[in-house]
């Protein structure tokens, strides 16, 4: 089994182990040409890179016999190649939905595998044929630049698992034409050329007849055009980024509080991105937004009378300064009274007081400090408050997931009534350092941190109340 292709994707492998995805590999195999072909290229180069392979395979519970005969070629075939094997079944639940539907519930099963596995990766055998056709299928049925980028060759499936489409620039002819050549069989699934389905009849019949009479390399062209457009989706994309920090004033699950005056200098189509982001962040639902309703939402910004509106079981509020979106039903909690009734702001390098003692920041690597956090991802400016109902916090170690600050209290046993006393030091997205506690994930030290700031806390020599409890710690 050699080709050229294979050794395209021999490298493409390097380089994503060496980039730390991870060893442990779950191969999606259906039976057919694509995928037996994926597992007979990683199962060859498997033993070079260290890859712990194991294969899985869905039966969808929709052709009988034949489905339960590919289920039993996917098991012959992981035996004969000494590899471990899960196989699972679905059944549909809704009409008119299978595709989706089949969809979600195999990528749901393939990571419970892969958890169930200890692996990092799942494995799928899409090709370039399957990209071209995906684009394709979106230009019909209408898309933005966004949808012209196709599909990836890599994504988050689950927390600490990636799916990987190792096949995604082979083209399938390439991919059988080394099975026949290997003597190697593969099912046919005959829905495949069910031609009552939209992707179907661009797969049997508009690419044919595209190529035929206008470019014989029309699928090339449409994954060229792909790979543009996500180039120029992943720079706009750090563009949109930049423009969420500079908006976001606060944001958590229940409710997320934007800068009018920011979102009101990028464009139209600028701001809409900026809120579905924010909106996607905040885990609300998308599926009742359709693209007039963010238009909608990105046009109250300007407004100066726009009334209170609910889109999307979301509650939109607009206020002087800022536009606030807050989960309908949530729990709008009556704060109480702060410590201090300001947040005091907080230079860097420089210090903060608080109660009976201070915040200082600092600069010097070689200073004195109780936390070091990466300043490239600090929002300047910093300010050290008081804890208000509501905060939400994202501890370190928790994999960046946010909890109730009330409820971090509580796992660290701080005591009620002393909570209050604790200060906060934020940034312009939120909480950064628990004084005494902990630091936010997201100000983390990686790999990549070039520069960093140190904090520390220095309780005054009087200390009273607070220095007593600063010192339990």
């Amino acid at each position: 089994m050699s080709a050229e292709w294979q050794e395209r994707v021999r490298r493409r492998l390097v380089h994503w182990v060496d980039s730390g995805l991870g060893t442990g590999w779950v191969v999606a195999v259906s039976g057919g040409g694509d995928s037996v072909g994926l597992l007979r290229v990683l199962h060859r180069f498997g033993p070079e890179l260290g890859l712990r392979l194991s294969v899985a395979h869905l039966d969808h519970g929709v052709r009988g016999e034949a489905g339960r005969n590919d289920a039993e070629f996917v098991a012959e075939l992981a035996g004969t190649l000494d590899l471990p094997v899960d196989r699972g079944q679905w059944s549909p639940t809704r009409a008119g939905h299978f595709e989706a539907d089949a969809r979600g519930a195999r990528y749901a099963w393939l990571a419970e595998v892969a958890r169930a596995r200890g692996a990092s990766v799942v494995a799928v055998g899409h090709t370039r044929d399957d990209q071209a056709e995906t684009i394709l299928h979106r230009i019909v049925r209408g898309t933005g630049p966004r949808g012209l980028a196709g599909i990836p060759s890599r994504r988050p499936l689950a927390a600490g698992i990636t799916l990987v489409r190792p096949l995604l620039k082979v083209a399938r002819e390439e991919v059988r034409g080394s099975l026949v050549a290997l003597g190697q069989a593969f099912r046919e699934d005959a829905s495949n050329n069910d031609q009552s389905r939209t992707r179907a009849r661009i797969r049997h019949d508009l690419l044919p007849k595209l190529a035929a009479e206008y470019n014989p390399k029309v699928a090339e062209a449409l994954v060229r055009l792909g790979e543009l457009a996500a180039a120029a989706d992943r720079t706009d994309r750090r563009r949109v980024l930049a423009m969420v920090r500079a908006a976001t004033i606060e944001a958590n699950s229940d409710e997320v509080s934007l800068d009018r005056e920011a979102l009101g200098r990028y464009s139209r189509f600028h701001r809409t991105e900026v809120l579905r982001l924010v909106w996607r962040r905040a885990g609300w639902p998308e599926a009742g937004m359709s693209a007039a309703r963010w238009r909608r939402l990105a046009d109250l910004v300007q407004r100066t009378d726009a009334p209170s509106l609910v889109l999307g079981g979301i509650e939109v509020h607009l206020e002087p300064r800022t536009l606030v979106m807050r989960r309908r039903g949530a729990p709008v909690e009556t704060l109480a009274a702060p410590v201090l009734e300001v947040a005091v702001p907080l230079e860097l390098p420089g210090s903060a007081p608080w109660i009976d003692g201070r915040v200082v920041t600092t600069l010097d690597p070689d200073a004195p400090r109780d936390e070091t956090m990466d300043l490239d991802r600090l929002v300047l400016p910093l300010s050290v408050r008081a804890p208000l109902a509501g905060d939400r916090f994202q501890p370190l170690g928790m994999g960046g997931q946010s909890t109730p600050l009330n409820d971090f209290f509580r796992g660290r046993r701080v005591p009620r009534e002393a909570r209050g006393q604790v200060p906060l030091v934020c940034d312009r997205l939120g909480i950064i350092w628990v004084v005494g506690h902990r630091i936010a994930h997201r100000v983390r030290l990686t790999a990549s941190t070039d520069r960093t700031v140190g904090l520390k806390w220095e309780a005054d020599a009087a200390g009273g109340r607070a220095n007593e409890f600063f010192s339990t710690y």
